[in-house]
């Protein structure tokens, strides 16, 4: 079951990163990275981890929530499964949280 879990996030991952590039007529949607799917055990949801060097990321996550009903359909053409599952998009902020501790790192070595 695990092995099916990671074969669809893949897929899903594939897909959303074409449709985002090729599909989507945003330019604010344009500069933005997918960088994981995770999907839920029984496929009923899946979050959609993005990133982007434009600071407004709010806007940005809006656009792409507002757009996940249209992402989702075509999806649904594209991806033949018994149960697609629901999209929402979030933030990726590991490089964030990453660099402070870099930081924080730094600071302890340098006391």
């Amino acid at each position: 079951m695990v092995n099916r879990i990671l074969k669809v996030q893949d897929l899903i991952h594939k897909e959303i990163a074409f449709l985002i590039i090729k599909d989507l007529n945003n330019p604010l949607l344009k500069m933005i990275t997918i960088s994981g799917v995770k999907v839920s055990k029984d496929l009923k949801y899946s979050e959609i981890y993005f990133t982007s060097l434009d600071k407004d990321i709010d806007k940005i996550q809006s656009e792409l929530n507002k757009a996940s009903g249209f992402i989702r359909n075509e999806l649904s053409r594209r991806i033949h499964l018994k149960r697609l599952p629901s999209i929402r998009f979030k933030y990726d902020d590991t490089a964030e949280k990453s660099q402070k501790i870099d930081n924080i790192i730094k600071k302890v070595k340098i006391e």
